[in-house]
């Protein structure tokens, strides 16, 4: 039996910075599998970590949920503690900090303005050499439609667009990714 295709990183790009942002496959799956819905009913996250190479920021490891952390329906807030030792952790096995990640009970997830305060806040008390940190929100609709992925700085904030390579739409032009057609102007 033919092994399926590896699926390609999900990339989307910050025209202010001029960074490509991907998400491998393990962390994609790793988001779907802790969608907010069916027994997950609260809100759960955790942090991101990266590889840079060039102008591109790979994401290739997530952590999270922890036990320890304290959530409800529409919040989430993550044992400090448990994510300090998570960074040092990855850090020394030649991972970045680069983000966090939570889910969203909506289909289509859009920050609230805790999340956007509370981003923004991490980025100034955060000892770090980034020029933003990343969000990504998850939301219930399948990916790329429940994701939202964006860059926080320390007064500013940019939504990122979905990157549409050759790699995501088959030959029919459905982007395999949302099952959309692929409409070329």
């Amino acid at each position: 039996m033919k092994e399926p295709a590896p699926q390609p990183d999900l990339r989307f790009e910050s025209k202010r910075l001029g960074t490509i942002v991907s998400l491998s496959p393990e962390v994609v799956k790793h988001f779907a599998e802790h969608r907010q819905q069916g027994k997950i009913k609260t809100e759960i996250g955790g942090q991101l970590f990266a590889e840079f190479v060039k102008n591109e920021v790979r994401v290739v490891r997530t952590t999270g949920p922890n036990a320890t952390d304290k959530r409800g329906w529409a919040w989430f807030k993550p044992d400090q503690r448990k994510q300090n030792a998570e960074i040092k952790q990855l850090f020394a096995d030649g991972l970045h900090f680069v983000g966090d990640w939570h889910t969203h009970p909506e289909r289509e997830p859009n920050p609230s303005s805790w999340d956007l305060e509370s981003m923004e806040d991490c980025f100034k008390k955060s000892r770090h050499q980034l020029k933003a940190f990343l969000m990504v929100i998850i939301g219930q609709a399948k990916f790329p439609d429940g994701l939202w992925v964006s860059l926080h700085a320390a007064d500013k904030w940019e939504r990122l667009e979905l990157v549409e390579n050759q790699a995501m739409t088959d030959r029919e032009g459905v982007n395999a990714l949302s099952d959309r057609k692929n409409h070329k102007v």
